[in-house]
This record gives C-alpha cells, sequence and structure tokens, in this order.
C-alpha cells in the first residue's frame, strides 16, 4: 500500500470523527436551525457535486479551500446552521474520493441525510413550507 493511499485512508477516519461532532450539533438543533442547515444542503449539493465530479486534483483542492474559507466565515458571523449544511456537502464530496471503511461510512451516512433518508423530516417539512 502507498504512502497516499495510507495517508487518504487516515483523512477517511479524520473526516468521520468530524462528521460524528456535526451530526451530534444537528442532531440538538432546534427545528429552524434544522431547516437553515438543510435548505443550505437542498440548494447548493447538486451543483457543487457536478462541479467537484469534473473537476481535477488541483481543482478539488481549490473548492475545499474556497469552502472551508467560507464555513469559518458563515461559522464566525454566527450561522452555524448554514455552515453546517456546507460542511455536510463538502464532506460527502471528498468522500467520495477516498479509500477506506471509514470514507464510504461517512459516505453512506452523508447521502443519507442528503438525500432525505436520514432523520430529519422535520426540517425537510419546514423547507418545503418556507
Amino acid at each position: 500500500m502507498s504512502f497516499l493511499n495510507l495517508w487518504q485512508e487516515a483523512r477517511g477516519s479524520v473526516l468521520r470523527r468530524r462528521y460524528d461532532g456535526l451530526r451530534a450539533r444537528i442532531d440538538a438543533a432546534d427545528p429552524a436551525a434544522k431547516s437553515a442547515c438543510f435548505g443550505v444542503v437542498k440548494s447548493t449539493f447538486d451543483l457543487l457535486s457536478r462541479h467537484y465530479a469534473r473537476a481535477s486534483s488541483a481543482e478539488r483542492k481549490g473548492v475545499l479551500k474556497h469552502a472551508s474559507k467560507t464555513i469559518h466565515q458563515l461559522s464566525d458571523a454566527g450561522d452555524w446552521p448554514r455552515a453546517a449544511g456546507l460542511t455536510l456537502i463538502m464532506l460527502n464530496l471528498e468522500a467520495r474520493h477516498l479509500p477506506g471503511d471509514d470514507a464510504a461510512a461517512l459516505k453512506a451516512a452523508t447521502d443519507a441525510l442528503i438525500s432525505g433518508e436520514g432523520a430529519y423530516p422535520d426540517a425537510q417539512r419546514l423547507q418545503r413550507a418556507g
């Protein structure tokens, strides 16, 4: 196994732990915060997913860097629900291109939330009403 594969598998493990913390925060959020989080996911995921899939490795790094900057700006402004939505998207996109069990589990968990099969029917109902 190459060093790059080992690094990528370790990255998958780090991202999975980051997801666990994010999920706990989303689980504890009120319905309005969940709605804001999943509103970002609903309005942004398809566009970012298509762009990320077509991007070169260097372009993907640029997308991740820009998203990270945006997430920090949103969080610093107190808009953690939208930051959480963007983080959820980026965790999913990055997990798609990583090997290993942790990355696969992360992709499956984030796919379920993004597709609406997750545990947030109230947030989905609020999005439709909003």
